[in-house]
């Protein structure tokens, strides 16, 4: 008998990258355990324990296939050729792409690494992305982790950061049911209420935290902004919020010109003043001028709130500090005008911001359900700018930004010049938005194979993604998949949209490879901990990590010089040098180490300690109100457009849409797992019981989803506690149900949610599109399954 042996490692079959023991015997992963002293060990979700089942999958790729016949075929006609065929005649066609037409015209599309086994890759792969020269990468971040990662640095110059939910007073859910994503935030959540922190839950759904909240705000899908806007207004105009942190650390006090919207700067002013930073008088009160970025202290008191008249250069101007702005925009939302938008009743406003004016501190997150609209970007700064309002922000208890050590970027983000940056498809439209790193939209991509504006895209190489199903334009999906010359893909299984591809390769699982973990931000805790985890197996068949994958491309196309020699572990090194460690160091201890770092511990201010000079914003503050977003035609303050797209439902379609996500899957992910299939064998989508009765619809009937879009079929979910009006689906929908079901195998794509999604309608900042909230009908359908 062999012993089994029991590997520590981490998981990343989702966003919480669990750590856990793999038990492994003969070769042969067995299962996978939870590992309590890990940051993120203390259980494993439903995903994590089907380990075994993705890895021994009889679906699995096996070995690189080349496609034989036209794309549209019925059988592709696959045939399994060597990697050295594959790489050989990828590289040779993007080497022609790029001598003749440029890098430009091949797109590449990456799955998300905060939810799928690309997260021990996805820096590699976005180096050689770089590298090659291309600045266009489909990553779906703007409708994932754009505005929690770079929308709130038009705040806080910093992303969200990690919220301390263990040691906060008060912790705040916005759009983000970690109970369903995200375990190891769940464990942290649940520690802060055994310490007595009170919750408030923003949600629609009456998830299991909503249910549990001091204060469930049961908002209206796509009114959140407003909802943010009104807790401030409440908080401002009672004067219950941290005024020294925010005359300190925000620009509150700076006053802005009315005639052009700018800062008033001493260059303004028809008398000179001090040269560092000036103090002015009218009236009974003053403001700040940002004469310019030392961030010296001045000897005045900041006045927060003031409007007068300046006398400037061209004569007098009406100026008003930067918190007087926001408070004219916040005090148009009163609880009466945020019940008429959101639903939330006055009282149970009221209720929030006083436990939100109560609370010592206050952690908060918000994700896909509020970054997956229309009004996304200035959703964002309305909730950062009600959070910046609490003083939490970078304190013990609060949001901490940044990790607990200075590791490298080595994703290569110097590696495209200036030039190759400034051709990103959309970035012309959207110029403040993910095309500044090379993130694209897919439907811009679309655009450009179809329409070849403003320039063809000729080709494009996949790892992992699922477009057909993971975006939405399902049909111009299929068009563009159709006409690309060139197409490859990179994944486990043939997907729903890797049937489209010339050349299809077999990735490995993590479990099959190595994966560097520099931190999990499950925790401030967590940031602490680096893994370097083994591969537990072998891999199955020919399959090949996608850090080897883009290894082999590197080196069929000469780049191996910005590779670093083609040598992982000199790159992992590099990404490490800044803490002293080296992978050698992580191999020696698979359960990984414990560094020392600059994560705020100790109650203090990130801005007195971490940023002596301020935040690495313009002003060098926390940016209430952003000279950056009106310079270039935008909103400085957030003002929610509560037109026709959300205050009146659309003709023939009165439901709002949204989705949720469910724990057996992630994404287009593990519908062909058969543990995780049981737990929720069909789409279904939740419906109040009062919008179930009027159409006659019953639990687990099947019904159709209608937007001028297109349609979707799921079972119906009756909801007590649902708002009424409202409806959430599920999507990544694309491997069939059994037989007699209305999306079987010759209609697989029928459960496909995000084919009923419109792109017509964007936010105008990140190109995001209104996952979260479209506006439907449900009606039941009549459907036999065949008699047998």
């Amino acid at each position: 008998m062999v012993e089994a042996q029991k590997i520590a490692a981490f998981c990343t079959q989702c966003r919480s990258r669990c750590g856990c023991v793999a038990v492994v015997e003969g070769g042969r992963l067995l299962r996978v355990d939870s590992l309590p002293d890990h940051p993120t060990g203390q259980a494993l979700c439903p995903k994590g324990r089907a380990a075994p089942e993705l890895v021994y999958h009889p679906e699995r790729v096996m070995r690189p296939l080349r496609r034989t016949q036209p794309k549209g075929a019925a059988d592709p006609g696959w045939k399994p050729i060597s990697w050295g065929e594959a790489l050989a005649e990828i590289a040779s066609r993007l080497s022609a792409i790029r001598a003749t037409h440029g890098a430009e015209q091949v797109a590449f599309s990456v799955t998300t690494p905060s939810g799928s086994h690309i997260s021990d890759s996805i820096s590699w792969i976005e180096r050689f992305i770089r590298a090659y020269g291309s600045p266009n990468t489909i990553y779906g971040t703007e409708i994932c982790n754009w505005h929690k990662d770079y929308a709130s640095r038009f705040t806080y110059g910093h992303d969200i950061g990690t919220p301390d939910f263990a040691n906060t007073d008060c912790v705040v859910l916005w759009g983000n049911n970690p109970a369903a994503t995200w375990l190891a935030r769940q464990v942290e959540i649940q520690k802060g209420l055994k310490r007595g922190a009170r919750m408030i839950v923003v949600d629609p759904r009456p998830t299991a935290l909503a249910k549990r909240a001091t204060q469930w705000l049961r908002v209206r899908p796509g009114t959140d902004q407003a909802v943010a806007l009104g807790l401030a207004n409440l908080l401002v105009s009672s004067g219950r919020f941290d005024q020294d942190f925010v005359a300190a650390w925000t620009n509150a006090s700076l006053l802005v010109r009315a005639d052009t919207g700018r800062f008033l700067r001493e260059s303004d002013l028809r008398a000179a003043g001090r040269s560092d930073i000036l103090y002015s008088h009218a009236g009974e009160g003053g403001g700040l001028l940002p004469l310019d970025r030392s961030g010296k202290e001045t000897d005045g008191t900041p006045v927060l709130r003031w409007q007068g008249t300046i006398e400037t250069q061209s004569g007098p101007v009406l100026c008003h500090t930067a918190l007087e702005l926001f408070a004219r925009a916040a005090a148009e939302y009163p609880p009466e005008r945020v019940a008429d938008v959101s639903g939330i009743e006055p009282g149970d406003l009221a209720k929030a911001a006083d436990i939100i004016a109560g609370a010592k501190s206050v952690a908060y997150y918000a994700w896909n359900g509020v970054g997956q609209s229309v009004t996304a970007t200035q959703t964002d700064r309305a909730i950062s700018i009600l959070y910046a309002l609490t003083g939490s922000y970078g304190r013990k208890g609060g949001n901490v930004p940044g990790g607990a050590a200075p590791f490298v970027d080595i994703s290569g983000q110097d590696l495209l010049s200036a030039a190759q940056r400034d051709k990103a498809l959309g970035l012309a439209e959207r110029p403040l938005g993910p095309g500044l790193q090379g993130w694209v939209t897919a439907r811009d991509v679309y655009k450009a194979v179809l329409t070849k504006a403003p320039y063809p895209v000729r080709a494009l190489v996949s790892f992992g993604t699922n477009l057909l199903v993971s975006q939405p334009d399902t049909e111009m999906a299929r068009k563009a998949l159709s006409a690309l010359e060139f197409h490859v893909h990179a994944d486990f299984f043939i997907n729903a949209t890797a049937c489209y591809a010339d050349i299809i390769l077999p990735a490995a699982t993590s479990w099959e490879r190595e994966g560097l973990r520099t931190g999990f931000d499950g925790s401030l805790e967590g940031l602490r901990h680096v893994q370097l985890r083994p591969p537990v197996v072998a891999p199955v068949g020919e399959a090949r990590s996608d850090t080897d994958i883009v290894m082999g491309l590197a080196a069929g196309l000469g780049l191996g010089d910005r590779m670093f020699d083609l040598d992982a572990d000199r790159g992992h090194d590099a990404a490490l040098a800044r803490t002293g460690l080296t992978v050698g160091m992580l191999r020696a201890s698979p359960a990984g180490v414990r560094v020392d770092g600059t994560a705020q511990l100790d109650g203090q201010s990130l801005a007195h300690d971490g940023h002596p000079r301020g935040y690495p914003t313009p002003t060098g503050k926390i940016e209430i109100y952003s000279e950056r977003l009106m310079l270039s035609g935008y909103r400085p303050i957030p003002a929610l457009d509560v037109g026709g797209d959300l205050s009146s439902a659309e003709a023939g379609y009165p439901l709002r849409l949204g989705s949720a996500k469910s724990v057996a899957y992630c994404h287009s992910q593990h519908r062909n797992i058969g543990s995780l299939r049981r737990l929720v064998p069909d789409p279904i989508v939740e419906m109040s019981p009062e919008d179930a009765a009027a159409r006659s619809v019953s639990h687990g009937d099947w019904v159709r989803i209608s937007t001028r879009s297109g349609d979707a079929v799921a079972r119906a979910a009756i909801v007590p506690g649902l708002a009424s009006g409202a409806v959430f689906g599920q999507h990544g929908w694309w491997i069939e149900g059994g037989e007699g079901t209305p999306y079987d195998r010759s209609h697989p794509l029928a459960a496909n949610l995000n084919s009923a999604i419109g792109t017509d309608r964007a936010d105008p900042v990140s190109g995001s599109i209104p996952l979260r909230c479209s506006w439907c009908q449900v009606e039941k359908i009549s459907f036999e399954p065949p008699s047998v």
